[in-house]
């Protein structure tokens, strides 16, 4: 085998600590995930607050402006900013109260975590219980939901 000339063993180390430094271990992965999690953890809190209180602007600006899929009971439809937009500025209603339940985080990539949990819904005289999926993307720096999933619980015969 033939050697490099020495002048190349800077270019090689180089190239050798560029690769070391985009290793992951185990460790490195959970540690990843983990931080991940917190975020999200954090997102889903103030998620919860900005829904509770009302606060239109604030929930329209958690998803995505790519579009969102709505997903639940039977219907899967994308919706561009727009739509999102109308609905909450238009129709929709702050809850009497929320509260998330059992949620559970799944880191999915460097920049994406999956939700899963449930839900209560409180109207003025009951309280809804739903499941939840959400995907959420971190996209400029931010999280921001791209898809969701509330389906409401079965009704008991």
């Amino acid at each position: 085998m033939r050697r490099l000339p020495r002048r190349f063993a800077p270019l090689v180390l180089l190239a050798l600590g560029a690769c070391a430094v985009h290793v992951r271990t185990p460790a490195t992965e959970r540690a990843a995930a983990a931080a991940l999690v917190s975020e999200t953890e954090a997102f889903m809190r103030e998620y919860a607050a900005d829904l509770a209180q009302g606060r239109r602007d604030a929930i329209i600006a958690r998803y995505d402006p790519r579009g969102v899929y709505f997903v639940g009971n039977g219907r899967k439809k994308l919706l561009p900013t727009d739509s999102i937009i109308a609905i909450y500025r238009g129709r929709w209603q702050p809850p009497a109260s929320f509260a998330w339940r059992d949620l559970s985080y799944e880191a999915a990539g460097p920049d994406a975590v999956v939700v899963t949990g449930l839900f209560d819904w409180g109207l003025p005289d009951r309280t809804i219980q739903m499941s939840y999926t959400g995907l959420l993307l971190r996209r400029d720096g931010r999280w921001m939901i791209r898809l969701e999933d509330e389906s409401v619980a079965p009704q008991r015969p």
